[in-house]
Formats: C-alpha cells, sequence, structure tokens
C-alpha cells in the first residue's frame, strides 16, 4: 500500500501539478483505508493533512484570496474522483470547498481583512439552514440555536451558521429574514451525534450557540448578493450546493469498479464451473448500468459547463439552463438510487458483507440522496420553462 509519504514524494516528482492531479496521488491510501475511516467515524487526519495540502480545501476559492479558483466542472470532477475512493471523503471536501458559496453575500471587506488576510488555506464547516435564532444588538446580532449536519472530521477555522432574525419583518416573498453568520469554531459547540446508515466517517455533527455576540459585517442574507470576485460565485443560489452529485456518481463508478471485481471471481451456487462475468444476461445488465452511470456523467458535465460559461461570460444562465442544472441535481440523486440498487442485486450474497466496499457505497449513495429534499421542484420548474409557463411555481 502506498504511503502518504510515498504518495507526497510521487506528486513531487510527477508533472501534474493541478489539484487534481495532487489528488490523485493519494486516491489509492484513500481507498485503502475507508473501511478504517468508517469504523473510527472520522477521514483519517493524515488523510485530511494531505488533501489540505493538495488545495481541495481552497480550491474554489479565488485566486485573489490565496485559492485555486477551479471553476463547478473542474472542482466537480475532483469530488468525484476522491468519492470513487471513499465517499465519506468525497463528501467531506465536497462539503468544506463549497461552503464558502453560501457566505458570499457577507461583505467583501470582511472576507479581505479578517477572514482571507493570510491567504485562502483555510477549513470551513457548518450549516446553512437557518436554525438558529437571532436578536439584533447594537453591532450585530446576538444568536442561539441548534444546528444539525455540520460535516467534517477537522477542527475548522470559520463556521458557517444559519439563522433567522427574531422580530424582522419577512422578506419580499413572505419568507422570514434568514441570513448566515460566519463566527470562529470557539464560539459553539460540537455534539457527538453522527452515527448515521451512510457517509459515516464524515462527523456530520450537530453543533449549538448560546447567546453568541456576531459582529453585523460578520453576516449577510442567505440568498443576497456576490461579495466572492470569483465566477463561480455568481451563479445563482443552490440549496444542494454545487457537488452533490458528483458524490453520487463517483460512488457509482467505484461500486462499478467493484462489481468488475466481483465478476471475475464469484461463481453461481449451481454452476461453480464458471463466473458469474460470463452470464450473457450479467454482461448485458452490466453494461446497462455502465452507460447509466455514464449518462449520468455527462449530464452532470454538460448541464454545469452551460451554467459556468455563463457565469464566466458575466452573464445570468436562461430559465431553461438553470432549471436543467438544479433539474439535473434531482434527477441524479434519484437515478443514482435507483443503479446503486440494481448493482446490488446484480451482486448477489457478496455485496452484503462488510468486508465489500459496495455496501458501504450503497449506504453512502442513499445517505446523499436524502439531501435532494432541498432541490424538489426543480424538475417541475423545468417543465414549466419548457412548456412556455415561465411563471409557473
Amino acid at each position: 500500500m502506498t504511503t502518504l509519504l510515498e504518495a507526497t514524494q510521487s506528486q513531487n516528482r510527477g508533472t501534474d501539478d493541478s489539484v487534481l492531479g495532487r489528488v490523485r496521488a493519494h486516491l489509492p491510501e484513500i481507498a485503502a483505508r475507508s473501511a478504517e475511516a468508517e469504523a473510527a467515524r472520522a477521514v483519517p487526519a493524515e488523510i485530511i493533512t494531505a488533501l489540505r495540502r493538495a488545495g481541495v480545501f481552497r480550491m474554489s476559492l479565488p485566486r485573489a484570496w490565496g485559492g485555486e479558483q477551479l471553476d463547478l466542472v473542474e472542482s466537480a470532477q475532483v469530488v468525484r474522483e476522491l468519492s470513487r475512493a471513499d465517499g465519506s471523503t468525497g463528501w467531506t471536501v465536497q462539503a468544506a470547498s463549497m461552503a464558502w458559496f453560501f457566505v458570499r453575500s457577507l461583505p467583501q471587506e470582511t472576507f479581505e481583512k479578517e477572514v482571507f488576510g493570510n491567504g485562502g488555506d483555510l477549513m470551513l464547516r457548518g450549516a446553512i439552514a437557518p436554525k438558529g435564532r437571532a436578536t439584533p444588538v447594537e453591532g450585530g446580532y446576538r444568536i442561539s440555536g441548534r444546528w444539525p449536519l455540520a460535516s467534517g472530521s477537522f477542527t475548522p477555522d470559520w463556521i458557517v451558521a444559519g439563522f433567522t432574525v427574531e422580530g424582522a419583518p419577512p422578506l419580499p416573498d413572505g419568507r422570514p429574514d434568514m441570513r448566515v453568520a460566519l463566527v470562529r469554531p470557539e464560539q459553539v459547540a460540537f455534539l457527538d451525534t453522527w452515527d448515521a446508515v451512510g457517509l459515516r466517517a464524515t462527523q456530520s455533527t450537530d453543533f449549538t450557540m448560546d447567546d453568541v455576540f456576531v459582529p453585523e459585517h460578520f453576516t449577510g442574507p442567505l440568498v443576497g448578493d456576490n461579495s466572492i470576485p470569483a465566477p463561480f460565485y455568481d451563479l445563482p443560489y443552490s440549496a444542494t450546493g454545487a457537488s452533490h452529485d458528483a458524490v453520487i456518481v463517483g460512488c457509482l463508478e467505484g461500486a462499478l469498479g467493484d462489481l468488475a471485481e466481483l465478476a471475475a471471481t464469484k461463481r453461481p451456487a449451481f454452476n461453480p464451473r464458471v463466473v458469474i462475468g460470463d452470464d450473457p444476461v450479467f454482461q448485458e445488465k452490466f453494461a446497462e448500468l455502465h452507460l447509466r452511470t455514464a449518462a449520468l456523467t455527462a449530464l452532470l458535465e454538460q448541464t454545469g459547463r452551460t451554467v459556468m460559461d455563463r457565469a464566466l461570460a458575466g452573464e445570468e444562465p436562461t430559465p431553461t439552463e438553470w432549471f436543467s442544472y438544479t433539474g439535473g441535481h434531482q434527477h441524479i440523486h434519484h437515478e443514482g438510487i435507483r443503479i446503486l440498487n440494481e448493482i446490488m442485486t446484480l451482486s448477489g450474497s457478496a455485496g452484503l458483507y462488510s468486508s465489500n466496499p459496495m455496501q458501504r457505497r450503497w449506504r453512502d449513495v442513499r445517505c446523499v440522496s436524502q439531501h435532494v429534499a432541498g432541490n424538489n421542484g426543480s424538475l417541475r420548474r423545468l417543465g414549466a420553462v419548457l412548456s412556455g409557463q415561465e411563471n409557473a411555481g
């Protein structure tokens, strides 16, 4: 097994110094230690350290602030390859690297002078769901609350927390005044609550705040203007973030790899003279699952490229383009579950054993797919636009 030191040395000798090239040097060990990570309910600290050095946690931040400034499609590819090795590691990276998108409405001066003054190599963790309650006070807010699903088996530099403002008038669309705050980790308490069916190594725990003062300039509207100088952050708001789908597709690709290994070794119970890969029915079904997964990858990349190209040109995506992108999220979440279920069926009893990574991928995809609740309705809105009902819903 390649050690992290050997991987780093190999990385230094290599010619691909992109974030993806650096990450690829660590994939064999990430895959080899995935069962260990799940048992410990945390991605190993040395893997987090190696990935931080590789630049994954700053990969979408502006170059002007010390980031790598990868675009939507490039960062999703990094997350996808990590997730092929281990779903929890892929999820950890996507959650931490993409969370900056949700605080983009904070004042630019706050970012430049108080957050990124020493560079962009920062770890962010938290939850954007507006579970906190804030009382306006002079100079800011006093915030209390409890937030679930703060992914990241690491000590963060900053915490993001969504909240509503008590007593504030509703927004024009009737929703309460929902905002986000950026706070220091010593201002919150993490609770050991994460014992879930999938993504077990992500440490997606709850955290609390009790009457914490947050200055006004460390807050911003949940859905507001962008203050981060990189085109990615100019995209419209999407509750499911930018890389959930990449985790699902990566896990599917990993499961297809597991199935290929099984096809070459597993013998049917009542015909031990052959392996299951010899069966024409198995072959045709395997090919179908491969192509369905490839179609999801193509959808992820094509719709992401379309909206990202708009952002790079300083333009807004059209309604058809945007709802094709967000509707694609919804489709990939649901279709990913169906494909993984069928992969598990083809694996027979072999896929059920804890020693087989396929069952972990099955549980991870099921866990990721629960987040589609934040994006339900996108397919309906796409259908409304395609039907000429742009103002429907």
